[in-house]
């Protein structure tokens, strides 16, 4: 009797410090924004900030246009989803982002992502 009592209250006690160190860093580091404001140029030229990602679902790709296999297989990929998914996906963003943006420049991108979807922004 004495035993299953000693090891409820263990129980409760490895609960409850468990509970207070959840609730704890979920306190400090759960509800804290990161990241910085940024600003990018899209295919056409227009800046696309961090704000065009707030509140919507988005599906960001990095790349780049020279790549020779999993890029366009991705965003072949990419396309198919998106319009199989048709108007229930219409609130979904999807970005390209190049990780050379030397070689890729907003014609080379528009270029390039408009061989895929028109609705996947480069």
């Amino acid at each position: 009797m004495m035993r299953s009592i000693l090891v409820g209250i263990l129980v409760l006690m490895a609960a409850g410090i468990g509970w207070l160190t959840f609730d704890w860093y979920r306190g400090h580091y759960g509800g804290e924004p990161f990241g910085a404001p940024f600003t990018l140029v899209d295919q056409k030229g227009a800046p696309i900030t961090e704000a065009a990602f707030r509140g919507h679902p988005t599906v960001v790709f990095f790349g780049f246009t020279h790549c020779p296999e999993v890029c366009p297989t991705t965003l072949f990929e990419l396309a198919g989803w998106l319009k199989t998914m048709g108007d229930s996906g219409k609130n979904l963003n999807a970005y390209f982002v190049t990780v050379d943006p030397e070689r890729d420049t907003p014609e080379t991108m528009n270029t390039y992502v408009s061989n895929f979807s028109d609705r996947i922004t480069g």
